[in-house]
């Protein structure tokens, strides 16, 4: 697995809390369009409570009830159990599933706990007061700040980079020394052979949010009609069918999250040999993006009645030993980073990440949705 000609093998450390000072925030158009966003959701949400109903009781006192959009290792949760005697009961379904289920449920949800597949959906119920913000060293201790809400309103479990995946069989060298940032997998010589996920998911949604926040719309537009124009009919339901789809030789590149990639080289289910199946670290050089990233993350609901007992979950998720679990059980980064991930991953230190906070990718979420509509990315 190689990054590609120009990029750097290693990179500092990025401090990304602050705005970096060439980040223009369109504030005023963000906050409408998200306010927009929001009662949208709250719309649809009410409709599928209608249809579904909504859950009669809250959870008891040595009790949480969690929406989930992202799936753990049971062992884990039961460890938790196990060290406090706190009962915890899932509800799972798609990240912006919940989001709207929480949302249209209001002070009546049961939900304590909130974890996501990305920082968009928390940083959008954050600004909708549907969090609580609290305060813990513990949490400050383990998590960077750059992955966590500025008020720990929401807390990052896990971290996954976008990487470009290709197949050695049928990319060239001189086309991986080509493929060092984002906007190469749009040069003309790759139409037909690029594979990409549904634009209706957050991945790709949080992608492009992240580039408006550094290059613009008018930059963010033309990619994404690029990527379009580049993938044709190889569009995919998921990361996973993408990487498959790689290996196979049904396409020779496409852009992923990099745990996809280890998930098909590590995983028996899979079992896709290096031969087939290899990425690249894009955005490395210092006057290119950096590579996108973005979390799994938790909140505890503005609503619940056990924020003690949250709390205690959330520390016990972002310690060294569970966040390790967590992250390898899904071959991700963990957030913490006393914690280990898998020895065959290469090491997030080296990578150069973009300097955009995940807040300020999360306001551009809805502009990104709109882009991706103009450039005909279903």
């Amino acid at each position: 697995m190689r990054p590609g000609k120009n990029s750097q093998r290693t990179a500092a450390r990025l401090s990304i809390t602050d705005v970096p000072k060439n980040l223009k925030l369109e504030n005023v158009k963000m906050d409408r369009k998200l306010k927009f966003s929001l009662k949208t959701a709250l719309i649809a949400a009410a409709v599928i409570l209608m249809a579904f109903g909504i859950p009669a009781t809250k959870a008891l006192a040595g009790e949480l009830v969690i929406y989930s959009g992202r799936h753990y290792v049971d062992a884990i949760m039961d460890e938790f159990t196990k060290q406090t005697g706190i009962k915890l009961t899932f509800h799972r379904g798609g990240t912006v599933e919940l989001f709207n289920r929480m949302m249209a449920e209001g002070d009546r949800t049961p939900a304590d706990l909130l974890i996501t597949v990305d920082a968009g959906t928390l940083e959008r119920a954050r600004i909708a007061g549907a969090l609580h913000p609290f305060t813990s060293d513990v949490i400050n201790l383990a998590i960077p700040a750059k992955l966590r809400a500025p008020d720990n309103s929401w807390v990052g479990l896990t971290t996954r980079t976008r990487v470009i995946v290709y197949n050695p069989e049928l990319v060239t060298q001189e086309e991986i020394d080509l493929l060092n940032s984002y906007s190469a997998v749009t040069l003309p010589q790759f139409k037909g052979r690029l594979g990409i996920r549904t634009g209706s998911n957050v991945y790709p949604q949080s992608h492009a949010a992240m580039m408006i926040a550094q290059r613009g719309e008018a930059y963010t537009l033309a990619w994404l009609k690029g990527l379009v124009r580049n993938a044709g009919d190889n569009i995919f339901p998921s990361d996973m069918r993408v990487v498959e789809a790689v290996a196979a030789g049904e396409v020779h590149l496409g852009l992923v999250n990099n745990y996809y990639v280890y998930r098909g080289l590590l995983d028996p289910k899979w079992n896709i040999p290096p031969t087939r199946l290899a990425y690249i670290v894009p955005e490395q050089a210092t006057d290119q993006l950096g590579q996108a990233f973005n979390i799994s993350g938790i909140a505890i609901s503005a609503h619940s009645k056990n924020k003690e007992n949250a709390v205690k979950f959330i520390e016990f998720l972002t310690g060294a030993a569970a966040n390790a679990d967590i992250a390898q059980g899904n071959h991700e980064y963990p957030a913490n980073p006393a914690a280990a991930a898998l020895p065959q991953m290469r090491p997030l230190i080296e990578l150069r990440l973009s300097p955009v906070p995940l807040a300020v990718m999360a306001r551009y979420m809805v502009p990104a949705i709109d882009l991706i509509d103009k450039a005909g990315y279903r």
